[in-house]
């Protein structure tokens, strides 16, 4: 006290410096959660839109309008490629203007539709097992024609025997450091399709795909010692006659044989005729 009484009588006195005042924070709206729901909306908005014009087509397809103009309603639907019913239609298109090679397009369907695929694949097999059913009766009709032919009386009999496939041998090159073997899939998206589905059926047997792939012998020679984790999850076999061996008296499956482009030149294909 008494130190403060002399500093006030000498005029001692402590400036203090001014204290800052803290500014208030105004908390503004966050933008990207704006965004966030603006960006589902439309996307809700465009999927409203394409189911739309969708119905539209498959409704045009039933009315039995031209291809031309199933096509034009299609192509105003943005990314309408995401959306499964989109390869729906484009299936129903192509089997009603005889195509049934639809696997192709199944496969596309697989790598970049965002959405369950269940009706497409039902659709698609349902295609191919027409197909393999006017492949049987073309067949028999040609049979029975040729028998009817040979039936005629006064008319010589000509037996010209048309040679008949009752097989075929796939065989693939070997490249010295590199070999090609032969995978086997349930659906053509791969493991990650057949963990989420059911086998495909096709006449009571189950289907699956023969396609030929490039195995590094090197690799192949050591994978055993690899983890579980990289072992490799679709079997691979040397060869057909080798697969179905294994499979003899068990109810072998359908195999359908799917090209590779980039092992074309290394595969050779013989018919087997009788």
């Amino acid at each position: 006290r008494r130190l403060q009484e002399w500093r006030e009588a000498k005029g001692i006195a402590y400036k203090r410096p001014p204290m800052p005042t803290p500014r208030r924070s105004v908390k503004k709206p966050a933008a990207s959660r704006q965004s966030f729901w603006s960006a589902m909306e439309e996307e809700d908005r465009l999927g409203r839109l394409a189911a739309e014009r969708i119905d539209d087509c498959l409704r045009l397809l039933r009315e039995g309008r031209e291809s031309r103009e199933v096509l034009a309603v299609l192509s105003q639907v943005p990314s309408v490629e995401k959306f499964a019913m989109y390869w729906v239609c484009r299936a129903r298109l192509m089997e009603r203007d005889g195509d049934c090679e639809v696997l192709a397009l199944f496969e596309e369907a697989v790598r970049v539709v965002q959405e369950p695929i269940e009706e497409l694949r039902t659709i698609v097999f349902e295609i191919l097992k027409k197909k393999k059913t006017i492949m049987l009766v073309t067949a028999e009709t040609d049979k029975e024609g040729d028998q009817s032919e040979s039936n005629i009386p006064g008319v010589p009999r000509n037996d010209p025997v048309t040679p008949k496939i009752v097989g075929a041998k796939i065989r693939g090159a070997k490249n010295g450091s590199s070999v090609v073997k032969y995978k086997i899939t349930a659906t053509p998206g791969g493991r990650q399709q057949q963990q989420q589905r059911d086998p495909v059926q096709l006449d009571g047997q189950e289907l699956r795909f023969f396609t030929p792939v490039r195995r590094s012998l090197r690799i192949e020679r050591a994978a055993p010692r690899y983890p579980a984790a990289l072992q490799e999850r679709d079997p691979c076999v040397a060869s057909l006659q080798e697969l179905l061996a294994e499979e003899e008296g068990s109810g072998p499956p359908l195999y359908v044989y799917r090209e590779n482009e980039a092992l074309n030149d290394q595969i050779h294909i013989e018919l087997l005729e009788s």
